[in-house]
Parts: structure tokens; C-alpha cells; sequence
């Protein structure tokens, strides 16, 4: 038991040694949502504050819930040299390397999509806090194809209505998400003619 709780420190101690000379700073998001699946598309920024290079891997989480159906598509690149770096991918999360030289940054692509079960769309935000620091910038983007919106867990920066979608965009500094991204929406009503 002893040792259990040794090694059980050594890799916490170590986790939080890399996390606090690389940052996780940023993200760009883009979300579709459709009646039947959930668009997730974004650029994710991380800094090397250290004078030596770092490899971080790292767990994106998926919604687990019966709402939410198979994960599908799922895309993790390199912006800075276009290679894939998914290590493995289960329903559940996503596996994925970061490596960033010395003081340097690097900004990772993940798009994915999954199915929807219900009348809710859900990403997953509050995994930002085991970074111990808020995101210096986050910006989201939401478009909503012949749905109606009937909540949002966070209240938009602007929207935008067209004839067959509605736009919704957010802005933020120095942001720690204290809930997820969620979505509640109904099937539009269509209008009848005479």
C-alpha cells in the first residue's frame, strides 16, 4: 500500500510539474448542431514555457450519456507540420501527443462528430480547470440548422438569425468554464401556408 501511494504521488507530482511549464492558453471552437448530430470542430493552443522540449499526452473526454450516441470522424493534427497525432480513441475520450519545443507554441486541430439521442448537445468545458489556470482567450461559434433553441448554458456574445439557421458567438478572457457547453433545443415548427 505504501508504494502504491508513493508511485500514486510521483505521477501526480509530475503532472502538475508539466502542467505549470506548459500552458494550455486558448481555444477556437466551432460547433453545428443538427436535429440528429453534434459538430465539434477547434483549434487548440498550448505553450512551452520551459528551456527544453516537452511531450505532453493528453485525455480529450466525450459526453457519456444516453442522449449522446458513437463518436465519429474523429480528426487530432498538427497545425505546424499537419501530421496526425491521435495516440488512440475510445468512445469515451481521445488519446493525443502534444510536443512543443523549447519557449515555443503549438496549436492542435480536433474535429469530431457524434450522434444525438435526445433534444441535447453537450461539450465538455470543465476539463480546463485541471490546468489549474484559466484560458487567456476562448472563442466559440454555434450554428444551429432548423432547430429552435430553447437554452444555452452560457448567454451569447451576439446573435444572428437567417431563414434557415441561427448563429451564436462568444467571446471571452481570462475564462475558467465552471459548467459544459450544453444545448437544449427543439424541432422548428415549420409554418403552414394556405
Amino acid at each position: 500500500m505504501r508504494n502504491f501511494l508513493l508511485i500514486a504521488f510521483v505521477f501526480m507530482a509530475s503532472v502538475n510539474a508539466q502542467s505549470q511549464v506548459v500552458d494550455f492558453f486558448r481555444e477556437d471552437l466551432r460547433f453545428r448542431l443538427f436535429e440528429d448530430r453534434f459538430e465539434v470542430a477547434g483549434n487548440y493552443y498550448f505553450r512551452n514555457n520551459s528551456s527544453k522540449p516537452m511531450v505532453l499526452k493528453l485525455k480529450y473526454p466525450f459526453p457519456e450519456d444516453a442522449d449522446f450516441g458513437k463518436v465519429e470522424a474523429v480528426k487530432c493534427t498538427d497545425l505546424s507540420d499537419s501530421g496526425n497525432s491521435i495516440d488512440f480513441i475510445k468512445q469515451e475520450y481521445l488519446m493525443f501527443s502534444v510536443s512543443i519545443p523549447a519557449h515555443e507554441e503549438k496549436v492542435y486541430r480536433i474535429a469530431y462528430h457524434h450522434q444525438l439521442h435526445g433534444k441535447r448537445a453537450l461539450y465538455i468545458l470543465t476539463s480546463t480547470r485541471q490546468w489549474g489556470k484559466p484560458l487567456e482567450q476562448a472563442t466559440y461559434k454555434l450554428i444551429v440548422e432548423n432547430l429552435h433553441v430553447d437554452s444555452l448554458s452560457y448567454i451569447p456574445d451576439k446573435t444572428e438569425v437567417f431563414a434557415d439557421s441561427t448563429r451564436f458567438f462568444w467571446k471571452k478572457s481570462t475564462f475558467m468554464p465552471d459548467k459544459n457547453f450544453e444545448v437544449f433545443f427543439t424541432k422548428q415548427k415549420q409554418s403552414t401556408k394556405p
